[in-house]
C-alpha cells in the first residue's frame, strides 16, 4: 500500500519566498542593467570664453593664483571698456565634488602638484593621467598638460594642468598658459562654429561674395546684404542690442597697400568715410585711436602673409563707437590685397563674444 508524503506546508512557503526574492532581485538586477546602458550623457553648460578653475584655496591665493590670473584676466584686444580674455569661475575641490552640476560645465581646468597628497585636486589629476604619466611627469619637464574631452557632460572640455611639485607649477604656469589656452580657444572655436551656422547659412550672400570677389567666405543666415557694388560688399546682422557687420572690398598690390599699420590706418579711415556714415549731415566713420592704440598682429590667413588690426572706431560728428578688427591679405596669385573688416555697435553690452563671432566668421575665408 502506497504511503502518501505528508504535506509540509511551511517548507512549501518557504520554498516560494525564496523564488520570489530571486525573481526580484534578478528583475531588478535588470533594470539597474538596462537603466546604465539607456542612461543619457548630460549636455555641457557654459558660456564661450567662461573657464570653472578647480583648485584648493592655497594655490589659488598665492602668487601660482595670481600668476595664473594675470595672464588669464588679462584684456581682449581692443574694447571701449576692460573686458577679460576669459571669465573664470573658481571652485574648491570640495564645492566641486559636492556640486553634480558644476561637473557638467563645458569648460573646466584642474590645477595641482601631483606630490601633494592632501589636496583633493591633485587627486583628480593622478587618477585621470594613471600612474604611468604621473612617472612621466616627473621625469619629463615638457609634459604638463592633458585634457579630457566629454569627461562629465558631453560638449565638455576638461584641462589638467599639473607639475611634481607646486614649485614646478608655478613655473609650468609661467611657461605653457598658452598651450592651455590653445585648448580652450580650440573646444570654444568649434563650440560658436556651431551656434553661429546652427540656423543655417547665408547662401544667396556667400554666392555674391564669390562671384564679386572669388572668395569663400560662409556667411550665416542672420546676416543680410546691405550693400553690394563691383568693389565692395557690407552685410550687418542687426538685434535690438547689437549691430554687427562686416564689411570687405579688395585694393591692387602695391607699395600704397603693403602690410603696414601706416596703410591699415589710411585705407580704412579713406573706406569707411566712403561708405559708412548716420541720418546726422556730414557724419563718417574713423579710427579713434586717441585713448587706447591700435594693436597690431603679422599672421597667416588661409596660407597667405596677413595684418591682423584691433581698435575702435568712432563716428566723426555723431556719438557712435566701438571696436573693430581688420584683416589685410596679401593675395599675390591675384595680384590684389584683400580687406576683411568687422565692427559692432553694442551700447551698453560685453562686446567680446560679438567681435569672437566674428573672427569665426572670418576664420571660414578661403580664396
Amino acid at each position: 500500500m502506497t504511503k502518501f508524503k505528508p504535506f509540509n506546508l511551511m517548507q512549501h512557503y518557504l520554498s516560494f519566498i525564496i523564488a520570489t526574492l530571486f525573481l526580484i532581485s534578478s528583475a531588478s538586477s535588470c533594470t539597474q542593467q538596462q537603466r546604465a546602458s539607456i542612461a543619457v550623457t548630460p549636455s555641457a553648460y557654459g558660456k564661450v570664453d567662461n573657464i570653472m578653475v578647480i583648485a584648493d584655496e592655497y594655490t589659488w591665493t598665492t602668487t601660482i593664483g595670481d600668476t595664473f590670473k594675470n595672464y588669464f584676466e588679462a584684456l581682449y584686444p581692443v574694447t571701449p571698456q576692460p573686458e577679460p580674455i576669459y571669465d573664470l569661475r573658481y571652485k574648491t575641490p570640495k564645492q566641486f565634488n559636492e556640486g553634480k552640476v558644476l561637473r557638467t560645465h563645458r569648460a573646466i581646468l584642474i590645477m595641482g602638484a601631483l606630490d601633494d597628497m592632501n589636496d583633493p585636486a591633485s587627486a583628480e589629476i593622478r587618477k585621470a593621467i594613471g600612474p604611468e604619466n604621473v612617472e612621466k611627469a616627473k621625469n619629463q619637464p615638457s609634459y604638463r598638460v592633458a585634457s579630457h574631452k566629454d569627461r562629465w557632460a558631453e560638449g565638455q572640455t576638461v584641462v589638467y594642468w599639473f607639475a611634481p611639485t607646486r614649485e614646478e607649477l608655478l613655473k609650468t604656469v609661467s611657461k605653457d598658459y598658452q598651450e592651455v589656452m590653445k585648448q580652450f580657444n580650440k573646444a570654444d572655436t568649434d563650440f560658436f562654429i556651431q551656434q553661429i551656422y546652427a540656423p543655417g547659412s547665408n547662401v544667396d550672400a556667400t554666392n555674391a561674395i564669390f562671384a564679386n570677389f572669388k572668395i569663400d567666405l560662409k556667411i550665416p543666415r542672420d546676416f543680410a546684404i546691405a550693400n553690394i557694388d563691383s568693389n565692395s560688399v557690407w552685410l550687418r546682422r542687426e538685434t535690438n542690442k547689437t549691430s554687427s557687420n562686416i564689411f570687405m572690398t579688395t585694393l591692387p598690390l602695391a607699395d600704397s597697400t603693403a602690410l603696414n599699420p601706416e596703410n591699415h590706418k589710411r585705407i580704412r579711415n579713406q573706406l569707411t568715410k566712403v561708405y559708412f556714415s548716420t541720418h546726422i549731415e556730414d557724419s563718417y566713420m574713423q579710427i579713434d585711436d586717441r585713448v587706447l592704440p591700435i594693436y597690431y598682429q603679422e599672421m597667416t590667413f588661409d596660407n597667405k602673409t596677413a595684418l591682423q588690426a584691433r581698435g575702435l572706431w568712432g563716428m566723426v560728428n555723431d556719438f557712435m563707437g566701438g571696436p573693430f578688427v581688420t584683416y589685410m591679405i596679401k593675395d599675390p596669385a591675384n595680384n590684389r590685397v584683400i580687406i576683411l573688416d568687422g565692427f559692432i555697435h553694442a551700447p551698453g553690452q560685453k562686446k567680446r563674444p560679438e567681435m569672437r563671432k566674428l573672427d569665426m566668421i572670418f576664420s571660414t575665408f578661403s580664396s
